[in-house]
């Protein structure tokens, strides 16, 4: 997990460090206290992992950067580089999104950097609507219009 969300957190300035991951705690928290009973897929392609999404539900006490509310689980997703843009995030995500509608998530949040146009329009295409900008990163919510 840390390798993904050394993607997911450097955004497109590039991945951080494995030891940025681990020791910024705004950071490591996404992946400290992450269990496999919480909702987490991995991306294959012919057999190899390229990426991973997973929620944390933070609490108010330490939130993540897509924070909104108690109980609303955050969405950390990435793929790597060289599987970007063949339609694999937009399948994790469409997939993830579907597996907390049948497990009655109504509401997941998550934030994104403002210049990463790609993600944005994959968030977008999957129903998250923009909530929030601060600090070039953009808190996108989506709401279910209805539940499996």
């Amino acid at each position: 997990m840390v390798h993904v969300l050394r993607h997911a957190a450097g955004g497109v300035s590039g991945p951080l460090t494995v030891e940025e991951c681990r020791t910024n705690p705004a950071i490591a928290h996404y992946i400290d206290g992450w269990t496999p009973d919480q909702i987490g897929m991995i991306c294959l392609v012919a057999g190899s992992p390229i990426g991973a999404a997973w929620l944390r539900n933070l609490p108010a006490s330490d939130p993540g950067y897509g924070f909104i509310a108690p109980g609303i689980p955050e969405l950390t997703i990435a793929i790597s580089p060289q599987h970007r843009g063949q339609g694999n995030g937009g399948f994790l995500i469409a997939s993830l999104l579907d597996v907390c509608d049948h497990d009655r998530i109504r509401s997941v949040s998550l934030s994104v950097d403002a210049d990463n146009k790609a993600a944005l329009a994959i968030y977008r295409k999957t129903g998250f609507v923009e909530v929030s900008t601060q600090n070039n990163n953009v808190r996108m919510l989506r709401v279910a219009d209805s539940l499996v």
